[in-house]
């Protein structure tokens, strides 16, 4: 039995998925270093932050502890990480290499092989979404999501709207390495508008206006929105899902099986 990118080529398009989904996350699973920056990083460091921080409530983000407030932004990071990371390095790599055109005259199907890293993405970022909000609560007293609907509906927005930029990533980048590099290029202004560095709270009025309409300066507020037992804004749930409209799009219109 031949095999692709460790795929067998003979699989059937009824059964075949599930054993793509199984062998896609093996070959997600040995690699460390992403494992260790998309999955543990943000949990080392919200434990950092919920350690060195300040205890009590700041006045200068609104009387809320630090540690509140800077939770959704490490979850923003490792969204962006894992997103921005695996997915369009993986896709790039498959392309460069052939296996996306070869994969697409076999049973499996390159369409296939693209839903299995989008679904494998998914699901880990919903798994640690899930650690860093059990940590929180239990380690730090961060209140659980108040509501949860809108809690939610933020973070699939936003874990949609960062995997189709992923994918976009994928699209344009010629190979591994230009992908990786777009992928870090981009995470250090998105993280910086969601307040990784400068709290919102403590920024501009003018570029906190502006960090509202970038994807990951609207997710944190929706989901400190959430946290806190308010719906998210309106205006912040919209940007989200347009960005996830228009990052979809452009990316199935500018994705290449082939080189």
């Amino acid at each position: 039995m031949s095999a692709v990118a460790g795929v067998p080529l003979t699989s059937s398009r009824g059964g075949g998925f599930g054993q793509l989904l199984r062998t896609e996350l093996r070959l997600y699973l040995r690699e460390p270093m992403l494992l260790f920056w998309g999955l543990l990083f943000p949990l080392i460091l919200l434990v950092v932050l919920g350690v060195a921080g300040p205890s009590k409530p700041e006045r200068s983000l609104g009387d809320v502890r630090f540690i509140i407030v800077y939770t959704p932004v490490v979850m923003m990071l490792m969204l962006t990480v894992l997103s921005l990371s695996a997915l369009p390095a993986a896709l790039a790599s498959y392309r460069d290499k052939g296996y996306l055109r070869r994969l697409s005259t076999t049973p499996v199907g390159a369409v296939r092989l693209l839903a299995a890293q989008v679904v494998i993405d998914f699901a880990l970022e919903a798994t640690v979404v899930i650690l860093l909000v059990v940590i929180a609560r239990l380690a730090f007293s961060v209140p659980l999501p108040q509501q949860i609907g809108g809690f939610l509906l933020a973070i699939v927005l936003v874990m949609a709207a960062m995997l189709a930029l992923g994918v976009l990533i994928a699209a344009v980048a010629p190979n591994q390495r230009v992908a990786a590099g777009i992928g870090s290029v981009l995470l250090f202004p998105l993280m910086f508008f969601a307040g990784l560095w400068v709290p919102q709270a403590e920024m501009g009025a003018g570029l906190r206006e502006v960090s509202h309409y970038t994807p990951l300066g609207a997710a944190a507020p929706a989901v400190q929105n959430a946290i806190a037992g308010h719906w998210p804004g309106t205006v912040h749930l919209l940007v989200l899902a347009a960005y996830a409209l228009v990052f979809c799009t452009l990316a199935a219109r500018l994705f290449r099986w082939d080189r």
